[in-house]
């Protein structure tokens, strides 16, 4: 009969009996780096399961007679702006605003830029960027590459075998 939880302990163990994690500190790890993989692959295939499963269930009205079948849900609180807009003008602009994510989709970059360096002028060469893929399709390749440079970001380490 189902407990209706699988502890996380509970798996761990059982995958600690089945495969014992080495003693040496790189075999240890290079261990843990191919768990971990191999974990996450088989959660991405437990959570894709489960969703198609959970369709079939709801498509068939399926029934069970140890399970129910129950959406989640959270309460999420919105402003009514109309409403406060119309009822408490002086309050409204005082709190209301326009996301950055909004602004960057209403406003071009170009309106943004000029904006911003109007506002905190000579300051704004510590923020300038350019986008890679707008001045790839406006030069041609070898000035591209004149002002354009690769560097190495660290990413985090990996073990590997030894070949």
């Amino acid at each position: 009969m189902p407990t209706g939880k699988m502890e996380s302990g509970c798996v761990l163990s059982i995958l600690e009996t089945a495969f014992p994690h080495p003693a040496e500190e790189y075999a240890d790890a290079f261990f843990c780096q191919e768990m971990t993989a191999a974990l996450e692959a088989a959660a991405k295939e437990y959570k894709t399961r489960f969703l198609e499963t959970v369709d079939e269930i709801r498509a068939g009205g399926l029934e069970s007679a140890e399970f129910v079948l129950r959406r989640e849900e959270k309460k999420n609180k919105t402003v009514n702006v109309p409403l406060l807009r119309e009822e408490m003008p002086d309050l409204f602009a005082e709190v209301v605003f326009v996301s950055p994510a909004d602004a960057g989709k209403l406003l071009s970059k170009k309106f943004l830029y000029d904006a911003t360096k109007k506002l905190i002028k000579d300051r704004i060469v510590n923020y300038e960027q350019v986008n890679l893929k707008d001045l790839e399709t406006r030069l041609p390749a070898p000035e591209f590459s004149r002002y354009v440079s690769e560097r190495v970001v660290p990413k985090g380490y990996v073990i590997e075998v030894k070949s």
